[in-house]
């Protein structure tokens, strides 16, 4: 026989001999052949067809002496094509309007005398399982130990015959097994963990499932996908430090937040911005190119007017009052303060200040062809700082320079005060801070070239310093004091991140939150630092306090030097808050025509529903009381709680909204004090 020619963008699924029994037949059906989404099973007796159409060719031989070939499927009947080039039958059969389930295909060769040979195969019409987690949710933060609750659901007539969740961390590889359900063709899986979570855990979660009929399926899992992008998908966290106070949850990964919003990312990759005392969620927009997960995650920042984003695939977004500037931006987001914001083009040839209350965008630095990266940053009144490699002074307003020193000169950072850098010159950073008087002060030398190495603040200058083996965090006073802040036999370094470098970390007092093996810490002039955390996620100062962002939630810091936190809700409410959430069960309902689903299940959450007749998944609280108990055991987002506590109440916004009242109370008395 002729081989077939390539058809694009079908693979060939298998060959298979199908010759008659009758040797005194004067036609032969031969060679069957499946493409694209049509299948053979691994025990090569029967196919599967997971789309619309059956796409197959077939051999008839002697093709002299062939009439017709024909298909038959599930009672229509479909005509092949015949092949010159290769003397083969083709044909696509629509199978839009065929039930889920098993059904022959009869292929029926006529000769020339009108005799017929027939073939017959059973073909499945075939949806995967929808498989999902309930439990714990893409990018939650568990501040208790929780137990696993997953679902498989096959699609009609076919049911999940093996179904198992495969849970890994730095420290677990567990693999919990599902079990059937009371609801035909489901199972589930709801187990705890063989030992408790541990502060600094990163879960994920594969889903595994099978319904008898096709291969294995897997997914929507959290974390732990297929191979080398894992780390692009969502994870969950695990953070037990009694320092830390929820405050605040999200529907993604917090990137951003002020006294107000929270701005946050979900795990389908779409932008939104909470409200905090009313808990709306405004959603922006998605900013996921597909075939792009190579580059890092995106990053982002809040500012009075809006929302500026630095996508992953190197483009630059921004919103004003929550409408998007349809401004086509490649480039790098590189430093934001205020409403000022700094971009540059992606061939890092322009650096561009743009302001949000204006929408004016002004050139602050061109030079094509130039290779040098930018880097630069901003004070509140809208002045810029920058440098590149390719000079060696920071350059300021009005043509300020400052420094000039052997090097690569990394970033500058400013606080409206005092401005410093670090040159690197391939084996240690040297660091000089110059203060409003025109003097260069030396801070040190670390063993290291990363340009985060500087934190000022109020007139404070925290900085990285070497003790002749690793760095150590060092601070100078507004007065010029200087105080060694750390003294691990590890390098320690600062809590920073993109947009915000040289600022987070550092409090109006001059507390500095840094980061050694694994762990969070703030360090204070004559004391030894306090551990707070693990280094999960990003510390900052801000209105006042130290905050932690882990995934979905924001934890307010509660160290040994700050009053405890009155929580609105008695212990004996929490309690009992706690256990009546417990009772809401894992459920399948389905949806009325029209209606949306949970706002907290995005499009992501699901996969493989095959039609409307199949039934949509809500979040568990919401929904009725059927098969087993999925119990959200970690706090609430709704109301303030200890994670050293039980978990809190999801009372809602009035909750929430005296809370925060509380913390301003707080907040504005220890100011009077």
């Amino acid at each position: 026989m002729h081989s077939h020619r390539a058809l694009i963008g079908c693979a060939v699924a298998s060959w298979m001999s199908l010759s008659t029994t009758n040797a005194s037949a004067e036609v032969v059906l031969d060679q069957i052949q499946f493409y694209g989404r049509t299948t053979w099973r691994k025990d090569y007796k029967s196919a599967i067809c997971d789309f619309n159409v059956i796409d197959v060719s077939i051999a008839a031989i002697p093709y002299e002496d062939v009439y017709s070939v024909e298909a038959e499927y599930a009672g229509v009947t479909t005509p092949l094509t015949f092949n010159e080039y290769n003397h083969r039958y083709y044909a696509k059969i629509d199978t839009s309007a065929v039930p889920y389930g098993p059904h022959t295909l009869t292929f029926i060769a006529y000769d020339k005398r009108g005799e017929a040979r027939t073939r017959q195969y059973i073909v499945h019409k075939y949806a995967p399982p929808s498989v999902w987690v309930t439990s714990p949710r893409p990018n939650r933060t568990l501040t208790g130990d929780t137990r696993i609750a997953a679902t498989c659901v096959g699609t009609p007539p076919y049911s999940c015959t093996q179904f198992k969740a495969r849970v890994r961390s730095q420290v677990r590889d567990e693999v919990l097994v599902g079990l059937p359900s009371s609801v035909p063709g489901r199972m589930d899986v709801l187990q705890s963990l063989s030992s408790p979570l541990q502060s600094g855990e990163v879960l994920t979660v594969r889903l595994e499932a099978m319904d008898g009929v096709g291969p294995v399926w897997y997914g929507p899992s959290i974390g732990g996908g297929l191979g080398f992008y894992d780390w692009a998908l969502p994870r969950v966290y695990v953070e037990r430090s009694p320092k830390l106070t929820a405050v605040q949850r999200a529907p993604g990964v917090i990137l951003d937040f002020d006294a107000t919003r929270v701005l946050f990312i979900d795990h389908a990759l779409q932008i939104g911005v909470v409200d905090r005392v009313t808990q709306q969620v405004t959603w922006l927009g998605e900013l996921r190119i597909h075939y792009d997960w190579m580059h890092k995650p995106g990053y982002g920042a809040l500012t009075p007017s809006g929302v500026a984003m630095q996508t992953w695939y190197g483009y630059v977004f921004m919103w004003k009052d929550g409408t998007l500037d349809r401004t086509r931006r490649q480039g790098r987001l590189d430093a934001v303060n205020g409403d000022t914001l700094l971009w540059t083009r992606a061939d890092d040839d322009e650096a561009i200040v743009h302001t949000f209350s204006t929408g004016i965008e002004t050139s602050l630095w061109l030079d094509p062809g130039s290779a040098s990266p930018f880097q630069a940053d901003i004070t509140a009144s809208g002045d810029t700082y920058y440098s590149t490699h390719e000079e060696p002074w920071i350059r300021g307003p009005g043509e300020i320079r400052l420094g000039d020193h052997p090097g690569y000169l990394q970033r500058p950072i400013t606080d409206g005060t005092n401005v410093a850098g670090r040159w690197w010159n391939g084996s240690v950073s040297s660091s000089y801070l110059y203060t409003p008087d025109g003097a260069e002060v030396f801070l040190g030398e670390s063993k290291t070239g990363d340009a985060a190495g500087l934190l000022l603040h109020a007139g404070h200058a925290a900085y990285l310093k070497s003790d002749g083996a690793v760095n150590q965090v060092w601070l100078r006073t507004p007065a010029g004091d200087e105080h060694q802040l750390s003294d691990f036999a590890t390098p320690s370094q600062f809590d920073q991140q993109e947009l915000r470098i040289g600022h987070d970390g550092i409090s109006d007092t001059g507390e500095v939150m840094l980061l050694n093996d694994k762990k969070r810490y703030i360090g204070r002039p004559g004391a030894a630092p306090e551990e707070i955390s693990s280094d999960l996620g990003h510390g900052r100062w801000f209105d006042g306090d130290w905050y932690v962002a882990i995934g979905d939630t924001l934890f307010k810091v509660m160290s040994a030097e700050a009053p405890a936190l009155h929580l609105v809700a008695s212990p004996g409410e929490v309690r009992a808050d706690a256990e009546e959430e417990a009772q809401h069960d894992l459920t399948l309902t389905a949806l009325a025509p029209g209606e949306p689903l949970d706002p907290w299940t995005r499009s992501g959450d699901l996969l493989h529903m095959p039609g409307a007749s199949l039934a949509s998944f809500r979040d568990p609280r919401a929904a009725t009381h059927a098969g087993p108990r999925a119990p959200d055991e970690e706090p609430s987002a709704a109301a303030a709680c200890s994670v050293g506590q039980a978990a809190c109440s999801g009372r809602g916004v009035a909750l929430l909204s005296v809370a925060l009242l509380g913390l301003s109370l707080s907040r504005r008395r220890r100011g009077q004090r």
